[in-house]
């Protein structure tokens, strides 16, 4: 049966909302026939209908009988109408009721000039005859004798929200839910998945995440072409990672070169500063390696207690005399990984000690997320350069410019990089009194009892 529908479904988009339409346009003849059906045997069973018959056929029967016979043709009548009564009447009942009337309605009767000279002069329905009293006909004969015809039921024909007109509401509820659900699963469905996955693509990697090609053809299309690239810029990231990589051990050899040189000169300015650009070389070559790298370890994500972690990394930078503190509330833990979190802490600390004196370390639990705060009081950052410094190879004003031939605008843009890696972010705050917060949040993991 699948495969028949197959088969026979339409591949496109436009061609499935044109059977859908198709479709639901038959569900609506169909309704429209039965709602048909069904208000013809509600007309041909309904009383009152079948009533308003027997008093036209005994109305006219009296029209044309003399009126000295009227009477005894009613006593003969009466019997077979149980549900309408027939009375000859006075003007003055008819006074009484509201007097003649034009173009006045009740169900299928409407005051005026009929057939056979004879005339509709009054009507009045239940409401109008209060008390719950059936309706009520004043008919005018041919020779101005007054007729009043009495309904014994207390309702006028058939309503028109009766079963037909339920049944066909309930076709056309049927054709919108069906394509609703069309909709749902052959639109939302795969268009929500192909969103999250663009969303989502190279937050924490770039690894591709296939979507499910499913509904139809253009959205198929659609999600092919975004897997493809996926795949080409997966692609196009490992050559450049495999070509700087074997970019930096071909410099290398030359740079080792280069220094085994100068070892063998004699200690003089010169010297020192063709060291000093040797380093700076070799650490620029470093930071731009390691932020392409990051994100793309094979380092296995672990618990750390954030307490002890982050204060053997500060006790390592006061063994060469920086002076950077930890202050922390409670115990924190996070799952990372430990090589990574402790980059990406020291190229903050080590920011901060370029610029300011001293730095400070803060970590608490700022809601349902681990908060580390890196802080210095230097020269700090303008607010409308804080999100240009998060790109790589950018580098802020006069306060944090490169010193002393130092630095590759790559700090910060790698700290990110890693945060973002272990589905955490980074934000840039001004420190009260002056300086940058560098703010690193990551989600909380519950400890057990102390």
């Amino acid at each position: 049966m699948s495969s028949l529908l197959k088969i026979v479904w339409p591949d496109t988009m436009r061609h499935q909302i044109l059977v859908l339409l198709a479709a639901a346009g038959l569900f609506m003849v169909a309704a429209g026939a039965v709602a048909f059906l069904f208000a013809k045997r509600s007309y041909d069973s309904n009383s009152p209908v079948m009533n308003s018959h027997l008093v036209s056929v005994a109305v006219t029967k009296l029209n044309e009988t003399a009126a000295a016979e009227r009477l005894a043709v009613l006593e003969r009548l009466q019997p077979d109408l149980p549900d309408v009564t027939l009375d000859l009447v006075t003007e003055e009942a008819l006074a009484q009721d509201g007097g003649s009337s034009d173009g006045r309605r009740f169900g299928p009767f409407v005051t005026g000039e009929t057939l056979l000279g004879m005339r509709i002069e009054h009507v009045l329905g239940p409401r109008e005859r209060g008390g719950g009293e059936p309706p009520l006909v004043y008919i005018r004969l041919q020779d101005g004798a007054l007729l009043a015809a009495e309904w014994g039921t207390r309702a006028p024909p058939p309503p028109v929200l009766g079963p037909p007109f339920y049944l066909f509401l309930g076709f056309v509820i049927l054709s919108f839910c069906g394509l609703m659900i069309w909709a749902a699963r052959s639109l939302a469905g795969p268009l929500a998945d192909l969103a999250a996955s663009a969303r989502t693509f190279g937050e924490v990697s770039t690894d591709p995440v296939p979507v499910r090609e499913g509904g139809p053809k253009e959205v198929r299309e659609a999600a092919e072409a975004f897997n493809r690239m996926q795949l080409r810029i997966n692609d196009v990231l490992e050559k450049r990672t495999r070509m700087l990589a074997a970019v930096s051990h071909d410099l290398r050899t030359p740079l080792t070169r280069l220094r085994l040189r100068l070892d063998l000169l004699e200690e003089d300015d010169l010297r020192e500063k063709s060291l000093q650009d040797l380093n700076l070389m070799e650490q620029q070559i470093d930071s731009a390696l390691t932020f392409l790298r990051d994100g793309a370890t094979s380092e296995p994500l672990e618990r750390i207690d954030l307490p002890s972690f982050l204060q053997s990394l500060c006790d390592q930078y006061a063994d060469t005399g920086s002076l950077v503190s930890l202050r922390y509330e409670g115990r924190l833990s996070v799952m990372a990984r430990s090589t990574e979190l402790g980059r990406a802490v020291s190229n903050l600390i080590d920011n901060a000690l370029h610029y300011a004196a001293a730095a400070e370390v803060l970590t608490y639990r700022d809601g349902g997320m681990i908060r580390i705060d890196v802080v210095d009081h230097g020269p700090g950052i303008e607010a409308k350069d804080m999100s240009r410094l998060l790109e790589p190879f950018e580098r802020g004003d006069e306060a944090r410019q490169i010193r002393e031939g130092t630095g590759f605008g790559l700090g910060l843009p790698t700290a990110k990089s890693i945060v973002e890696a272990h589905g955490g972010r980074l934000e840039l705050t001004e420190t009260p009194g002056g300086g940058l917060t560098v703010c690193l949040f990551f989600q909380a993991i519950e400890d057990g009892p102390a």
